[in-house]
């Protein structure tokens, strides 16, 4: 709760925009911890200022929460490759509850897990946006994005995002979602492929009702034109990656 910064979370008064009504998140949060069998977990964003968001955690936790997720985002700091999260803050809250705390922000490949966790000492990690475009993160793969300019060696991980796709696309077949999901993560999976072929995507984007057909056509069409950016993880052999993201 108290996390989604978008705007339908405005309109329906929900999400991070709970942060103003303080009184009712802790009305709500008491209200679960005394009638559900199961332990109440909560996700919040920072306040600008400090103190204003240890008070925060606290409440929850004095409220119930027997877990807490702190996006170390304001509610405002929407673009998570523009504004870096706040590791301090969540450290601050770590130290300020005794319930266990997850950190979430600034995870875009697996050596920020470990880096987050010394950092601010939390319990775990979380990862949204960067798991979206690359859900093989917390398995050691990194995208080209997160490989260019590295001093680390890496090497084609013989996984690309495609294959990832019709994973997705399989296990949505057995466990049927909304296609405006489906959609989305199809763009977001395919994005750095669809910038080298952008007619593909316009051709998704025309299609007003998809199918499982047509979009694993879309992955066959990708292949055949010869596009392939793979996931990479560490090597000793310094393979070069190219500009767009291909490896050499």
């Amino acid at each position: 709760m108290c996390r989604c910064p978008q705007r339908i979370a405005r309109r329906g008064n929900y999400g991070a925009f709970l942060m103003d009504n303080l009184p009712l998140i802790k009305a709500l949060v008491e209200k679960l911890a005394l009638n559900l069998n199961v332990p109440v977990s909560c996700k919040i964003r920072i306040f600008p200022d400090l103190q204003h968001t240890i008070n925060y955690a606290r409440m929850l936790e004095n409220a119930g929460c027997s877990l807490l997720a702190v996006h170390g985002r304001t509610r405002d700091e929407k673009d998570g490759k523009k504004f870096q999260a706040n590791w301090s803050a969540i450290k601050a809250v770590k130290n300020a509850v005794r319930i266990p705390v997850l950190a979430n922000g600034n995870i875009r490949h697996v050596d920020d897990v470990q880096s987050c966790l010394e950092e601010t000492g939390a319990d775990g990690v979380l990862s949204a946006e960067s798991l979206l475009e690359n859900p093989a993160l917390f398995a050691g793969f990194r995208t080209a994005e997160w490989v260019l300019g590295s001093e680390e060696s890496n090497e084609d991980g013989n996984l690309d995002q495609a294959d990832l796709l019709v994973e997705y696309l399989k296990l949505c077949e057995k466990h049927p979602v909304p296609w405006r999901m489906i959609r989305s993560h199809v763009h977001k999976l395919l994005g750095d492929w669809f910038r080298i072929h952008p007619h593909v995507r316009e051709e998704l984007n025309a299609q007003s009702k998809l199918t499982f057909e047509f979009l694993y056509d879309i992955v066959n069409r990708l292949r055949e034109l010869g596009v392939r950016i793979p996931l990479y993880g560490k090597n000793t052999h310094g393979g070069r990656i190219s500009s767009n993201g291909i490896g050499a």
